[in-house]
């Protein structure tokens, strides 16, 4: 049973001084200054969240507390104590020699602690503090479902120990719907923010049969008019959301923008160099550009500040990482833009293609396995329990567990079997956003009308697909002519888009031939530059 929990709010931002203690949080509203509580009271804190990143971007924040602005830079960043946040403390990657050192220094000294570190460090953490001196938040721990897959060790981590700090608050804005609630979380008293105003946010959904191309549609014609007209506003900046180093460079390559036009936040490692070679690797906290691709990394509590850049979200059903959640994935990602004078802040274009099953098992179906193996999962579970095996027994069967790895629902802990049922929960969450959410474009809308109330409590607006197309129609011969002669002023950047254009108009190519780009310029109908070519 989920209480509602009065709060206290100004401007759309928390100003309590903490949390209720041992429960789960639904703050509802993304970027409400959640954090910034356990960061700021006069409690011992250790913030547990799901990515370096989110850790980056609280040490090392773009605006510091008298408003100056500052870009970080690769080296710049690094674990430890923060250069700008008072007493806050960043542990994250390699778990050094020296960074421990520093972690040991850090709390000898006097004063309140903050740690903010990522899931995987709770467990090394244990070793170097007293977890009754310290209270937990877990931040955005929905992610325990969706990343189970491939943080099993990270999430088993924190699910073994939160239970021994002073207390503890799993914090959430969208967090795990009921029905895919792994049973560690029964019990646990779940609370609300009961908000005097809700937000309002507008999705635009895109049915395409190429995603892809549709986004590259979106830069181009930011790219001919400098801007995309929106309701007669103009926005110059855009964040596309994809999961997919892959795609992205496909992105780039088709639209060959430079180093100056674009900006990929993504997980700095070796499989993504490699990947985006001849590309480079940025963060949240560089300097934006006027097109930024941002990875599930930077999905959740990373704050961007831009004032007119717009939200896209793009998905293809062939990459299933890139498929988003309506409940879970998109109302974080609406609330990724905090600048609060810009227009589009609460705006978000979904670009999506669908694929039906050829043979379909219902949600309800699927319900029905999932729980007729966790029941045999856990029969097996006592069977063992019960057996006094030997202790090569005991490792023989933990063996044949650990070879099955992170897809066995049994796990033997604390001197006994134990049913994981994270593991169904995942295969639940997966069918449905693969099988039912992107079946078709009817059954996304449809999600979209079903959870806009329940998930996010705000006021949910789904514009209709006509919207997105306008914004993306053919452009007029002006635009290109403009276009044409704002790239051709230096004919080194002779590119793909000038050869589609002149492909489009071949007159542009001949009149810059003949008459040069300055006097092109000067001619903006296509019956002006027949005449001077003598061509009329």
């Amino acid at each position: 049973m989920m209480t509602k929990l009065d709060i206290q709010e100004k401007d759309g931002f928390l100003i309590m001084e903490e949390f209720p203690a041992n429960c789960i949080f639904n703050k509802v509203k993304t970027g409400c200054g959640a954090t910034t509580i356990a960061l700021t009271n006069s409690e011992n804190y250790i913030i547990a969240v799901p990515t370096t990143e989110l850790i980056e971007n609280k040490c090392y924040p773009t605006k510091d507390a008298d408003g100056n602005v500052k870009f970080w830079k690769k080296h710049e960043r690094k674990a430890g104590l923060s250069p700008v946040v008072y007493n806050l403390f960043g542990l994250y990657g390699n778990f050094t020699l020296e960074l421990k050192k520093q972690l040991k220094d850090y709390l000898s000294s006097v004063g309140v602690k903050k740690i903010i570190c990522t899931y995987d460090k709770i467990d090394k953490l244990m070793e170097f503090i007293n977890p009754v001196d310290f209270k937990l938040m877990v931040d955005e721990y929905h992610n325990f479902l969706k990343q189970y897959s491939f943080r099993d060790k990270a999430i088993n981590g924190v699910l073994a120990h939160f239970k021994e700090f002073k207390s503890y608050c799993f914090l959430s804005a969208t967090p795990i719907p009921k029905a895919l609630k792994p049973s560690i979380f029964n019990g646990i008293p779940e609370y609300i923010a009961n908000w005097s105003e809700s937000d309002e946010i507008t999705v635009y959904p895109y049915h395409t049969d190429k995603p892809y191309m549709v986004a590259v549609k979106f830069i181009k014609t930011y790219q001919i008019k400098g801007y995309l007209n929106v309701n007669g506003i103009e926005s110059r900046e855009a964040y596309f959301f994809i999961n997919s180093v892959t795609e992205i460079k496909a992105i780039l390559k088709q639209t060959q923008l430079t180093e100056d036009d674009y900006r990929i936040i993504c997980a700095d490692n070796d499989k993504n160099r490699m990947t985006l070679k001849g590309y480079t690797i940025s963060s949240s906290t560089d300097t934006p550009k006027k097109f930024n691709f941002i990875t599930s990394k930077s999905f959740e509590g990373v704050d961007f500040h831009s004032e007119s850049g717009i939200c896209f979200v793009v998905s293809n059903v062939q990459n299933r990482h890139t498929l988003v959640s309506i409940d879970m994935d998109i109302p974080q990602i609406a609330g990724r833009i905090r600048t609060k004078t810009n227009p589009f802040r609460n705006k978000i274009v979904h670009i999506f293609n669908t694929k039906p099953t050829d043979h379909y098992t219902t949600y309800e179906e699927m319900e029905h396995i999932v729980q007729d193996e966790i029941k045999a999962a856990q029969e097996r579970a006592d069977l063992l329990n019960s057996s006094n095996l030997s202790e090569s027994a005991i490792k023989q069967q933990v063996s044949e567990i650990h070879k099955i790895g992170n897809e066995s629902y049994l796990s033997y802990q604390y001197g006994k079997f134990v049913v994981n049922d994270m593991i169904g929960k995942l295969q639940l969450y997966s069918f449905l956003i693969t099988n039912v959410v992107y079946n078709s474009d009817k059954s996304l809308r449809d999600t979209y009308g079903q959870n806009r109330m329940i998930v996010t409590k705000g006021k949910w607006h789904i514009a209709p697909e006509k919207f997105v197309k306008d914004l993306i129609k053919e452009p007029t011969f002006r635009d290109l002519h403009k276009r044409y002669c704002e790239i051709m002023k230096n004919p080194m950047t002779l590119n793909l888009e000038t050869i589609e254009i002149e492909h489009k108009y071949p007159i542009l190519g001949r009149a810059r031939r003949k008459l040069g780009i300055q006097e092109l310029k000067r001619l903006r109908t296509i019956k002006s530059i027949k005449l001077a070519l003598g061509e009329i």
